[in-house]
């Protein structure tokens, strides 16, 4: 096989892992907020990977961060007569219950790009009343006069039956602008999250198709696919199309890369933690495998598209501290990015954030080099953190402290989420640390939480752009049902996933450099008659009432085996397994520490104790160091702190005992 690039694209930098013959490359390089591709492009360029036989597997957060910036495109809503209002009516729940001053933020399609047409497709798909060719005409014209950028169309009950919203589709094609099709987008039940994923596509749409289509002719011909939230990669011009289920593409990567550790070193239970410049993703892992939803909420909009099941938090290296109405000590969700970053990069950041509290404190040595290219500066550093504490009567050392601790809070509040609000007893389970960030912070998280065991992969800053490469190359369709669960209807729906299951491998091998094996998983969305939400259960060869009445019982703690069970939907994935495990990389770049000592600022010291330093290259397997000491690599430093004892195993991996 060619040359297969990872590419992980955040907030401070963005990573790229090379992999071609069993050997694997890296290199970091900062981002460019107003401008992702360019630094992409200059180092494909550079690296001469812009040939034919090369695949690019790229994670992105370019739909993400236009929906939460709200910079997408002045998007039209085409809805059935008399429902123009469901984006703002929504559902009668409130997310903040207690806050009576709390108001939704303002939906995507503002009131005068609210459109209604004259049709009705019936429950069952039945065709009620068809729209006439004058109302299209009208609707198209005043589309035209609207200055929409993109239209976004749901009509009730078209998930069984689409033929009104693609004949809306033809008559506004000729407007030349962006159209989604909510039976194309979520052909799933619940008109309000399913109007409201169709909107989000469209808003998002001329974005990030614009940036993927500069990517794919800047790298051509090598053939560029882009990780989707649900853990798989898809064909840049797939993607482009529904750009809304690319809204976790980023930290997809890690929870994928997670699960394939899990699987190869047989842990039952782990919790990923991602620790990164602007935000902290956390996954529980579960026998190999991170749990999949439907049911999101970015910006608090509904987001009905599957996706790894992850929390994330606004809490990074680049989370800038500052004093509530309260006067508190708060970290993020606001971050000092790449430009100008904190104040330690020396690009003329003057608000203190995380990373310069570890660069004060000494747990990031001076003369170390964030990413194996940035060197930091002292210049500014204790002045911001000095400014921070001086409402509060501390000095420098004491806010560096208190800011580390205020966010390991908030980093700890999202690991409880999803262990112990699901169940799950972290005393049980191992902490999976990485992102550039992450060994700074994991073994006093794992103290808090009782956690048996922190590990650190090699490479850890470039470890989610290793699950680019880990994960599956994916098609995927699902279809909504609403019928009585039969042996009759299960075998006529097997027929159905059988035809579209063909269609979806074909399209599948046509953007495979290589003959490769393609499987496929389909699932059943299963409910009692008369319930409103449902379950999702694998769907093979074993019954799927007794896998409902398993999975009922270890959610509910009780089934009724007799009661009546329907089918609401069911989905087919189809994938091909590109690459298998990856071979480890061999940390680089720590091997050049510079001293063998390095002085630290620990809880409680007046002044600095001078704590060990190691190079990660340089210790071999069942290497055992003992805290405090500091850890360092070109992709990201570690602090084990007093108390705490490291060895390393077979595969490189440091395995802490907190």
């Amino acid at each position: 096989m060619g040359l297969r690039i990872g590419i992980d694209s955040g907030g401070t930098f963005t990573d790229f892992l090379f992999a071609r013959d069993g050997e694997l490359d890296a290199r970091k390089v900062s981002s460019i907020p107003s401008d992702p591709a360019l630094p992409i492009l200059e180092l494909l360029a550079e690296a001469g990977a812009c040939a034919s036989g090369t695949e690019i597997v790229h994670g992105t957060t370019v739909a993400t961060n236009t929906l939460l910036e709200r910079r997408g495109a002045r998007t039209a809503l085409v809805a059935t007569r008399g429902f123009a209002d469901l984006l703002e009516i929504g559902r009668q729940d409130r997310p903040h219950l207690y806050d009576l001053a709390r108001r939704r933020p303002p939906p995507l399609v503002p009131r005068e790009l609210r459109f209604e047409l004259a049709e009705l497709i019936g429950a069952g798909g039945v065709v009620v009343e068809a729209p006439a060719t004058e109302a299209l005409r009208a609707l198209a014209a005043a589309l035209r006069a609207s200055g929409a950028e993109s239209i976004a169309i749901c009509l009730l009950f078209s998930p069984e039956n689409d033929s009104h919203e693609r004949l809306a589709a033809e008559h506004l094609r000729p407007l030349g602008v962006p159209i989604a099709l909510s039976s194309e987008v979520h052909p799933e039940l619940r008109e309000y999250e399913r109007c409201s994923t169709t909107a989000i596509n469209a808003y998002v749409a001329p974005a990030l198709a614009g940036y993927l289509e500069r990517l794919a002719r800047g790298a051509a011909p090598a053939r560029l696919f882009v990780m989707e939230s649900a853990g798989g990669a898809r064909a840049w011009e797939r993607c482009a199309e529904q750009p809304v289920r690319t809204v976790l593409s980023g930290p997809a990567g890690g929870a994928a890369a997670a699960a394939a550790l899990a699987r190869a070193k047989r842990i039952a239970g782990l919790v990923s933690f991602d620790m990164g410049g602007t935000s902290t993703d956390v996954a529980l892992v579960r026998a190999g495998e991170v749990p999949r939803t439907r049911s999101l909420s970015i910006a608090e909009l509904p987001v009905a598209i599957p996706a790894v099941d992850v929390h994330s938090a606004g809490a990074g290296g680049g989370s800038i501290g500052w004093i509530d109405e309260g006067g508190a000590l708060r970290a993020g969700p606001e971050s000092a990015g790449a430009a100008p970053g904190p104040a330690c990069y020396g690009r003329g950041g003057t608000r203190a954030t995380v990373t310069d509290a570890h660069y004060l404190l000494g747990r990031i040595p001076a003369d170390a080099r964030l990413g194996g290219f940035l060197a930091l500066e002292a210049a500014g550093v204790a002045d911001a953190l000095r400014a921070l504490g001086a409402p509060l009567g501390l000095d420098a050392i004491a806010t560096a402290h208190g800011l580390i601790r205020v966010v390991e809070t908030e980093m700890e509040r999202a690991l409880r989420r999803v262990t112990q609000e699901r169940g799950a007893d972290p005393r049980d389970l191992v902490l999976l640390s990485f992102g550039g960030a992450g060994g700074l912070h994991a073994v006093e998280l794992a103290r808090a939480l009782g956690m048996i065991r922190v590990l650190i992969p090699p490479e850890p800053g470039l470890f989610s752009a290793r699950g680019m490469l880990e994960g599956q190359i994916v098609e995927s369709a699902a279809r909504t049902v609403q019928a009585p669960l039969t042996g009759e209807l299960l075998a006529e729906l097997a027929a159905q996933a059988t035809l579209r299951e063909n269609e979806l491998r074909r399209r599948l091998r046509a953007t495979l450099a290589a003959e490769l094996p393609i499987a496929n998983a389909r699932e059943l969305s299963l409910r009692y008659a008369g319930q409103s939400h449902e379950l999702d259960v694998a769907w093979t060869e074993r019954d799927p009432r007794e896998a409902f009445l398993a999975a009922y019982r270890e959610r509910y703690g009780e089934a009724e085996a007799e009661r009546e069970i329907e089918v609401t939907a069911w989905r087919t994935r189809v994938f091909a397994e590109v690459a298998g495990s990856l071979p480890p990389r061999t940390s680089r770049g720590a091997a050049r520490a510079k001293a063998p000592q390095t002085p630290v600022y620990l809880a409680g010291s007046a002044a600095p104790v001078l704590v060990p330093r190691h190079a990660r290259a340089s210790l071999a397997a069942g290497t055992r160091l003992a805290g405090p000491a500091i850890v360092e690599e070109d992709s990201a430093t570690h602090w084990l702190p007093e108390g705490a004892g490291l060895i390393v195993d077979s595969d490189g991996c440091l395995v802490i005992e907190p």
